[in-house]
């Protein structure tokens, strides 16, 4: 790739802006080749990973404070800032996936603080501080950076409170941004070419889609339809208004930015990873129609120039010309379009079945950045979950063993992935689950043996293969196999039971257990087989070392679990202590088991009697042991106990 170029700026001291762009798409190319992992991209890999290298240690780690020129020149600009502040927000999810130590990150911070001052300083003077007459020199091609790089340093560092004046005037930046969308409109219904730009409209629905969703939601299904009006049949736009940048010069002359098609492309495609984001799909359709004419576009204007290929401006250079900006432009679109096509197959996957807690939209405004620039430092994953245990180190071993991992991966992928829990019913294996999901803000599927029953018993081997098979095509998503133990239960020759259903009971655990092998091996789920009968009970061949990463067997809450779920859930003082003496009286009474009413009492129930306290805070201990029978007969209430 025409990458190799940017190395030669390492130890220039008057870099250019490709090389902070470049640097930026090396990362996203390495993050998204390292979660792949196909051998056939390991060439690939392993030259991104040299030129990254090279960046981060010969070049970025030399911006300390008083240095900063070395980067910016005598004339810095505003697009060259934001430029280098989204490659250094990068910095540290290049060297996980590179495995380089951090350097002294003090000086990284002043140099970044003062960058952004500057950034901050000149967008809320030319965007905010000129007259009419003059505004139409600075363009929103600009501002949509601006924007990216000051909202990506300020989710990494943020304690710091970078550019808090301008993001508190972000409302009547959208305000702006917003009427200038509506100038736009104006100008393409009226049907002025010299004053309509569809390049321009991009670069202005882009940041408005962050700043102001619901003013987004009333005209960019208009401004959408209009860029795509306007897009040509080969996939490009028409030659886009010149972007001057005013601090940089050449000749005593303001120099310009040509935006090419392949610019416009990345614009919208950020648009749709936000759509998808939010869960909107009222212009996912027509984005997709857009960005796949760009994406034959990119793909028909590939060049090959002796040892490089990559992609040149289709404004400003002929095509067999190679250029390091204009590819990273091409690559960082395509990183978009695969992840936005990627997130939409999922969400048709799961749109198929019943039993979907989805994840939480990310916080982050920018949802096609956040993979780059998010951060594993910090606390540690929190899990909130109720532990029967009596050691209480369920919970340590399941942030240990899933969610750690997770975090510290730079691709969000676990090291292991699947979990056996057996248990009476209500013992908190499917909160368990759910709070492991949650967790991770992962979407939780359910699967339960209706979802592979839907065509009857003799169409189990189809619904089966086909359940799989979009499971294999998921990714960061938890799975729980509720209640299917039948499909996994021990085949005694020796029963009663007829042969026809032996065999068919053995035909089905057969064909199940290849594939939870397969699931296991892809690596990009986490699932759990939830079971209330032991484990011992289940055919061998399911316990086989191998099948999963671990068993755990979950028992009714012992006394010292009730105790800390009761402290838990902040239940204190007198009440606390009767509904303590009474547990303690009932488990000493548990092991008369010919008594009907004398059963483990379970989390739900636990619950129930808090709940109880709460609102009878004089509640005697017998009227606390009443309640506990009431709660746990099988059937209606005694009348004797009435």
């Amino acid at each position: 790739m025409s990458f190799r170029a940017a190395q030669g700026t390492s130890g220039s001291k008057q870099p250019k802006t490709s090389t902070h762009r470049a640097f930026a798409a090396l990362v996203d190319f390495l993050r998204f080749l390292v979660e792949e992992n196909r051998e056939e991209d390991k060439e690939d890999e392993k030259a991104t990973r040299t030129l990254a290298e090279n960046l981060i240690i010969r070049y970025y780690d030399n911006l300390r404070v008083g240095r900063e020129e070395d980067f910016r020149d005598s004339n810095p600009s505003t697009f060259r800032d934001s430029q280098l502040l989204l490659a250094l927000a990068r910095l540290e999810m290049s060297r996980k996936l590179l495995e380089v130590e951090p350097p002294n990150d003090e000086p990284l911070i002043e140099a970044v603080r003062e960058i952004s001052v500057a950034v901050s300083d000149d967008i809320l003077k030319k965007r905010f501080g000129i007259d009419e007459s003059s505004r139409h020199l600075f363009h929103d091609y600009i501002t949509l950076f601006a924007v990216r790089a000051v909202d990506a340093i300020r989710s990494i560092w943020e304690e710091e409170k970078f550019c808090a004046e301008l993001t508190a005037k972000y409302a009547e930046l959208a305000d702006t941004v917003y009427l200038g969308v509506l100038a736009q409109l104006g100008a393409y219904h009226a049907n002025d070419a010299s004053r309509f730009d569809p390049a321009e409209l991009a670069f202005r629905i882009c940041p408005l889609h962050r700043l102001n969703e619901q003013g987004f939601s009333q005209i960019g299904g208009a401004a959408l339809r209009a860029i795509k009006e306007a897009q040509s049949p080969n996939g490009s736009w028409p030659t886009a208004r010149r972007v001057f940048l005013q601090h940089s010069q050449t000749s005593g002359q303001a120099r310009e930015l040509h935006i090419g098609s392949y610019d416009i492309a990345l614009a919208l495609s950020i648009v749709l990873c936000g759509e998808i984001n939010r869960g909107r799909g009222d212009n996912a359709d027509l984005l997709l129609d857009v960005l796949h004419g760009a994406f034959l576009h990119t793909k028909a204007t590939l060049s090959e120039v002796g040892e490089w290929k990559g992609w040149s401006s289709d404004r400003t250079r002929p095509g067999d010309h190679v250029e390091s900006w204009t590819t990273a432009v091409v690559l960082s679109f395509l990183d978009r379009y695969h992840t936005a096509l990627r997130r939409l197959r999922q969400r048709e996957i799961l749109a198929k079945y019943l039993s979907v807690e989805h994840a939480k939209a990310d916080v982050f405004k920018w949802p096609d950045l956040w993979p780059s620039i998010r951060s594993a430092s910090g606390s540690e994953p929190t899990l909130k979950i109720f532990d029967p245990t009596e050691s209480g180190k369920l919970k340590k071993k399941i942030i240990g063993k899933f969610l750690s991992p997770v975090k510290q991966s730079p691709v969000s992928r676990p090291e292991d992935v699947s979990l056996l829990l057996s248990g009476p019913p209500g013992t908190g294996k499917t909160s368990l689950v759910r709070g492991l999901a949650k967790s991770l803000n992962w979407t939780l599927l359910t699967l339960s043996p209706p979802d592979f029953l839907q065509g009857g018993l003799e169409k189990f081997e189809v619904s089966s293969a086909n359940i799989f098979d979009d499971l294999m095509k998921l990714r960061r998503v938890v799975v729980l196999f509720d209640e299917c133990e039948d499909f996994f239960r021990r085949r005694d020759t020796e029963t009663s039971a007829a042969v026809s259903e032996r065999t068919m009971g053995a035909f089905i655990t057969a064909g199940m257990l290849p594939r939870l092998q397969r699931l296991r091996e892809q690596g990009w789920l986490i699932f759990a087989l939830s079971t209330n009968i032991s484990i011992d009970q289940l055919d061998p061949a399911v316990i086989r070392p191998g099948r999963f990463d671990f068993e755990q067997y979950l028992p009714h809450p012992s006394l010292e679990a009730q105790r800390r779920y009761i402290k838990k859930m902040g239940l204190r003082g007198k009440p606390a202590k009767r509904l303590r003496n009474v547990l303690r009286e009932w488990t000493e009474r548990e092991g008369e088991r010919s008594q009907k009413y004398y059963q483990p009492i379970s989390f739900r129930v636990l619950g129930a009697l808090i709940d109880f306290l709460k609102d009878n805070k004089r509640a005697s201990e017998d009227q606390l042991e009443k309640e506990i029978r009431r709660r746990m007969s099988p059937g209606p209430p005694r009348l004797a106990d009435s």
